[in-house]
């Protein structure tokens, strides 16, 4: 009789379980990453912020070095620092405080008191602000160049609450710029204060 004898070849692999736990592993820092690297919205949103506010504080500053009567007007595309002179509103190009635009996405939303800044005569500050006489601007252009906020030259500002916000975002998410005793401005998270 004749034996054979023979070694069984193993092949060398994963099993379904090893491969199952490599994935898994794989996905879990996927998702950590996401967490941990800022979007690039949010890094312009916090940029656009800060940079708002140091510009704000510098119009204080400036209308109170100045003398000078100071608006900010806001809408969809930006912001613009205008300047009380000559009977009208002009656009400042004053170093820091040239018009800037939104970074893309980035929506706001004001609650302005403007009207308590300016005093109880509303007769009066409405002819100190009445165009020349021989101006011909209609109303609704008059109405555009009125600044939401106010920084006048004694360095008070309107009351105001600015959330800037990320276009698509939850409600409580951005930063909140404010002003609560018509002075003094701040910056904060807006889910730090909610």
């Amino acid at each position: 009789m004749t034996s054979v004898t023979g070694t069984l070849n193993k092949t060398k692999g994963f099993t379904l379980v090893e491969v199952m736990v490599t994935i898994a592993i794989i996905a879990l820092m996927a998702v950590a990453v996401t967490f941990v690297v800022p979007d690039q919205q949010d890094d312009q949103l916090d940029d656009a912020a800060e940079d708002l506010y140091q510009r704000m504080r510098y119009a204080q500053e400036y209308a109170l070095l100045r003398h000078a009567i100071l608006g900010l007007r806001f809408d969809e595309q930006g912001y613009t620092f205008v300047e009380w002179r000559e009977q009208e509103w002009q656009p400042l190009n004053f170093r820091g405080l040239r018009p800037q635009d939104w970074p893309a996405g980035v929506i706001y939303e004001l609650e302005s008191e403007t009207e308590d800044l300016l005093g109880q005569n509303e007769d009066a500050v409405e002819a100190f602000f009445a165009p020349p006489e021989d101006a011909t601007v209609s109303a609704e252009e008059l109405e555009a160049q009125q600044p939401q906020l106010w920084i006048l030259g004694s360095g008070d500002v309107s009351v105001f609450t600015l959330r800037l916000q990320p276009e698509n975002s939850f409600a409580g998410e951005g930063w909140l710029l404010r002003s609560e005793d018509g002075y003094n401005i701040s910056l904060q998270r807006a889910e730090d204060v909610e």
